[in-house]
């Protein structure tokens, strides 16, 4: 921890060795202006959630006494504590004089923190805004170049379909327990949760990536057990995961491999060597059906926007025509008109019943998408809540723990702090 603090900026004693008791006490110091605990000094890296982590490189800017911090979408992988503690350290940095540039695709964050709003779109700077003067709808309006809809939800007769997945008192050690729930055809089931709640875990499970202790699966009324995640995608179950970047893209290669990749029987000749033309030609079809925008199929996947590289692993899962869509916060860290796209897409598979299980931590979509929600908390089903029943407030408690009679001055924190 300490030499990640101090990379390249070592302190070094009079006969040229590492100064480890000064460099200590002043890591000290960085982690508490973010807010982060020196206990945690003695810890490598990779032992921290990746939400530590990323406080500890904020800290890290903040003790070199910056004087332009940029943060590039630094709450995106944050709990609502670590966002929180970030914004009183932007708030404290601001008041000392340091200048910083915040990028961020999420609107109510820039209304608590900015002074001044520029927006970007396809390259071009295309607004300016004292905060005074902005609004959602102005700034979703130049960032889109359109007036966006949050009405997607679209009416299904789905409820007198045979359950195609049925989850039953499902549990592994150390994230979930006991875990009931089942998911039609043309139904999108919300699976809401808090960072820890285990929401990713169980969809892992039911993929065959994170094996359950116990309970039982039961896919079109038969027990499944998948091994691997190829056993699942035989069946038509596909996990689009919440990591595009480490776990669904393989980030060097161009956007046409992404794409067909999984595929590649399809595009092969007789003894195996793929036919460029037919590759190409899936990789358009597929970025014209999801409106794709790249220089190029040959451009590094990388490259693309990050809406743009979420529409390249939903489109290499939908290549698989899959009966059950596992989505793992499929709007994490874009664009609001690529978010907008992506909700009216799900409807859209839903109306052609495919079962779809929502995973989100964003409150407000899974209330405009979701048919029902399973709430949980710290591995624990709260609550089951139908579309006509949910409100952010039931919601919200719920995934905090919080099951009795409303506590009002808790409620009241949480409508200040922007939670509900």
């Amino acid at each position: 921890m300490v030499e990640n603090i101090y990379l390249g900026d070592e302190i070094r004693t009079r006969t040229g060795d590492m100064d480890w008791a000064r460099m200590t006490e002043g890591a000290a110091e960085a982690l508490a202006s973010i807010g982060l605990p020196a206990t945690i000094l003695g810890k490598s890296m990779h032992e921290l959630s990746i939400g530590t982590q990323q406080l500890v490189l904020i800290a890290r800017s903040i003790h070199r006494k910056a004087r332009l911090l940029i943060l590039d979408e630094p709450t995106a992988i944050l709990s609502l504590s670590e966002t929180e503690t970030l914004f009183q350290s932007i708030r404290s940095l601001r008041d000392r004089g340091v200048s910083i540039l915040y990028i961020s695709h999420r609107i109510a964050e820039i209304f608590q923190i900015a002074d001044q709003i520029s927006v970007l779109r396809d390259g071009r700077m295309v607004a300016n805004y004292g905060i005074g003067e902005a609004s959602e709808d102005r700034l979703v309006a130049a960032m889109t170049g359109r007036q966006v809809s949050a009405d997607v939800y679209v009416e299904r007769p789905f409820s007198n379909n045979t359950p195609i997945l049925e989850v039953k008192n499902l549990s592994r050690a150390g994230h979930y327990q006991h875990v009931s729930f089942s998911l039609r055809p043309g139904e999108v089931l919300g699976l809401y949760g808090l960072v820890g709640a285990g929401r990713s875990e169980v969809a892992k499970a039911i993929y065959g990536e994170m094996h359950a202790d116990e309970g039982e699966i039961r896919f079109q009324g038969r027990p499944f057990a998948p091994r691997t995640g190829q056993d699942a995608i035989g069946l038509g179950i596909l996990y689009v995961p919440e990591d595009r970047r480490h776990q669904g893209l393989f980030p060097i290669r161009a956007t046409r491999d992404n794409l067909s990749a999984g595929m590649l029987r399809t595009v092969a000749a007789a003894l195996g060597w793929i036919r460029p033309k037919a590759e190409l030609s899936l990789a358009l079809s597929l970025m014209k059906e999801l409106n794709i925008k790249a220089s190029s199929p040959l451009a590094p996947v990388s490259s693309l926007s990050g809406g743009n590289q979420q529409k390249v692993v939903l489109g290499r899962g939908l290549s698989h025509h899959p009966t059950i869509l596992m989505l793992d916060e499929p709007t994490h860290g874009i664009d609001v008109g690529t978010k907008a796209e992506i909700h009216r897409l799900i409807m859209s598979l839903a109306g052609q019943s495919l079962a779809i299980l929502l995973i989100s931590s964003d409150l407000p979509e899974i209330l405009a998408l979701a048919d029902n929600v399973l709430v949980m908390h710290e591995g624990n089903v709260m609550d089951y809540v139908t579309r006509s029943e949910a409100t952010q407030t039931r919601i919200l408690r719920s995934a905090l723990g919080l099951k009795s009679a409303p506590d009002r001055a808790l409620e009241a924190e949480a409508i200040e702090e922007g939670l509900i």
